[in-house]
């Protein structure tokens, strides 16, 4: 692929037109990862953060890019969504169990998404995320996820489609099987 079609290049994105087909690339090679985690008290873990670019509240599963951090662009997925478990609620994994990896928006980018499961937490910081990051953490009893994830869609939150997805990963591995 040569350079003549990057219509923008920044930081994380570069914008391409190829045939006549906008699209864009992360610049990090590894995309991104999203963790679906419970803690010992079987709450599941999941914050809440305004996105700039829909101009609206979001509720997400624990999640980041892979690589993203100077130096790290070889990040391993299971690194990165440690660190990103513990920036974002202060939870850090014993264990971190792959799942399944596939594109987030495979006709708008070239972004692949690894889901993760987090197993055997413990309470290591506060969490928050990073400067310039306001996350709020929630945590909700396992047997309410559903309820409170519909609830937050009628008071205005924006869900995100993968939280769908993380919910069926809480019980069931990506075979189908029950942890």
């Amino acid at each position: 692929m040569n350079d003549d079609n990057i219509v923008y290049s920044g930081r994380y994105l570069r914008m391409r037109n190829q045939d006549g087909w906008e699209y864009a690339e992360r610049t990090n090679p590894q995309g991104a990862v999203i963790v679906v985690a419970t803690t010992p008290a079987n709450k599941v873990l999941m914050v809440e953060q305004y996105r700039l670019p829909i101009r609206a509240t979001t509720l997400e599963f624990p999640a980041g890019l892979i690589g993203d951090d100077p130096g790290q662009q070889s990040e391993a997925v299971e690194r990165a969504a440690r660190r990103e478990l513990i920036e974002e609620t202060g939870w850090s994994p014993r264990r971190i169990e792959p799942l399944m990896h596939g594109p987030s928006s495979a006709g708008m980018s070239n972004e692949i998404m690894h889901f993760v499961r987090a197993f055997d937490l413990e309470k290591v910081a506060e969490g928050g995320g990073i400067e310039g990051e306001q996350i709020t953490v929630h945590e909700i009893p396992l047997d309410q996820i559903a309820s409170y994830v519909a609830e937050h869609a009628q008071r205005g939150y924006l869900i995100d489609p993968k939280v769908y997805a993380g919910i069926y990963f809480l019980e069931r591995d990506a075979w189908g099987q029950p942890w």
